[in-house]
């Protein structure tokens, strides 16, 4: 209650009251033109048809197409005005340039890394590297990188805890999620004694993301105990489409010694301390050496992107150095995002690659499981040439409505051969994708729109590394605390088949 008090009385209320506002203002213009009805139906059409032209020449996922133009044709006098506003995040030439400037900044930085060249001549793992290094500017492959996998938000938070004890020059932090809790408790103790003996102490959050468990203007505390703090995409009171496009990595970076990403937000649930729906588990991983300063890099770019700041990239990029317990494999942390800042899709593009090329089984666990055509029948695909393709999502949902989305995506994917399981003891959050005793990914990306298409997310793609065999042999563990599906158990009642014929259209928008 006391939450929902803070949310109802925040200016995150006052944004949406003003931004409803402006919607109706226009909607009463348009009936106060009324008299004029020929002329308004006219210009209408005419904007509808524009839109239309404009949304069919569009290179994107024709799934995507199909809600705007029938919100276009619907609703002509609000349709066009949505499209321009919301169809993808639109920047100022300010903000180009100024992301250009850090992007070239950052890389520019970085010393000669000869990692990729390294990698087969012409073989698929070259192809499928090259395909991330193009979708995002600012990854690269290394190696000389030791990982370790964590399949609990409680083992994770221990050893990040211990590595931020033991922390000298930076920490650097990015979360979608900060909670007030025992967690967020002592983590923030662990920052406030860091910064106060001058380590150098960032902390970048989601505003909208923590709208209900941080006050308005959390960040003035935490400016006054010298941990510079910064909320990513502000919420402000017009309509705009930056609402939508959320950052959703989780990423902390240690003196350049150690840095961790996976599904886990600094919040109790995440640890098990607070039951909401029952066993929560979840996933990530901490990498060691070299490929540290591929998290490091994505960190830097949204940390001087929304402070404004201009960082010191090559002192800050030479606390990284080669790992002594190097596994021999190589790692590749990326991140993906909303267009015009990502021009194609990094992380569906990165599990399509691996699926559409997997030999022996693709195994999958993923909170959402809401995607398009592509990929479904990418993975259906696999099943039908003799892939074991398996993917497991929760048997408890933290989101009514996502719970049937994600049920009514079953029955194509089981009639194809997909073994789809879901956690029994509660819900799981992990984000991983491992294939034939190979490749993995490990991070923050779930398997639907959200990820794919509105946020920024981030992950670690991995070849021939010690933590792919982990990986593997945890998911086989993880399989006896689960239940398969068949066509039988995920059958929609008729009240939630009514509801996804409504609003699966409109899934690529949510």
């Amino acid at each position: 209650m006391r939450k929902l008090c803070r949310v109802l009385f925040s200016r995150y209320a006052i944004s949406a009251v003003m931004i409803c506002l402006e919607v109706v203002i226009f909607t009463l213009l348009c009936i106060y033109a009324l008299p004029s009805l020929y002329i308004v139906a006219v210009i209408c059409a005419l904007a509808a048809i524009c839109a239309l032209i404009s949304l069919i020449n569009r290179d994107a996922n024709p799934e995507y197409k199909i809600p705007w133009a029938v919100i276009i044709i619907m609703i002509p006098a609000l349709g066009p005005l949505m499209y321009l506003l919301f169809y993808k995040r639109r920047m100022s030439r300010k903000e180009a340039h100024r992301l250009t400037e850090i992007i070239g900044a950052v890389n520019s930085a970085e010393r000669a890394n000869e990692a990729f060249d390294s990698l087969e001549r012409g073989s698929e793992v070259k192809g499928k590297a090259r395909a991330i290094l193009n979708d995002d500017s600012l990854s690269g492959v290394y190696r000389g990188t030791n990982s370790k996998l964590y399949f609990s938000g409680e083992e994770l938070f221990a050893d990040m805890i211990s590595d931020l004890k033991a922390a000298r020059q930076y920490i650097f932090m990015e979360y979608f999620i900060i909670d007030q809790g025992k967690l967020w408790d002592e983590i923030h103790g662990i920052l406030r004694e860091k910064a106060a003996m001058g380590v150098d102490v960032r902390l970048l959050y989601d505003d909208i993301g923590c709208m209900k468990t941080l006050p308005s203007h959390y960040e003035t505390g935490l400016l006054r105990e010298g941990i510079k703090t910064c909320r990513f995409a502000k919420v402000n009171p017009r309509v705009s489409s930056v609402h939508h496009n959320r950052d959703h990595r989780k990423i902390c970076v240690i003196d350049g010694k150690a840095a961790y990403t996976g599904g886990v937000n600094i919040a109790d649930e995440y640890v098990n301390i607070i039951d909401r729906f029952g066993h929560w588990r979840d996933g990530g991983v901490r990498l060691e050496g070299s490929a540290v300063i591929g998290l490091l890099k994505l960190f830097l770019a949204s940390w001087d992107f929304t402070s404004g700041e201009d960082s010191d990239y090559k002192a800050l990029f030479e606390t990284v150095s080669p790992s002594e317990k190097a596994d021999g494999g190589y790692y590749i942390p990326f991140g993906s995002g909303p267009a015009p800042i990502y021009k194609r899709p990094a992380g569906k593009n990165a599990f399509l690659n691996i699926i559409n090329q997997a030999e022996r089984y693709v195994y999958i666990t993923t909170p959402y499981l809401i995607i398009d055509y592509e990929l479904t029948q990418a993975l259906c695909n696999a099943a039908q040439r003799g892939v074991e393709v398996r993917i497991v999502t929760p048997s408890r949902a933290d989101k009514r409505i996502i719970k049937i989305l994600t049920k009514s995506s079953y029955p194509y994917l089981l009639d194809a051969g997909v073994k789809i399981s879901e956690y029994v003891p509660g819900f799981i959050h992990e984000k991983t994708l491992v294939s034939d005793d190979e490749y993995a990914v490990i991070g923050t990306i779930n398997f639907d729109y959200r990820s794919f298409v509105h946020h920024y997310e981030d992950a670690v793609w991995m070849y021939n590394t010690d933590a792919v065999i982990t990986a593997r042999k945890e998911y086989e563990k993880l399989l006896e605390s689960t239940e398969q599906m068949n066509r039988k158990k995920s059958r929609l009642t008729f009240s939630e088949w009514l509801f996804k014929i409504g609003i699966r259209l409109f899934a690529p928008l949510l």
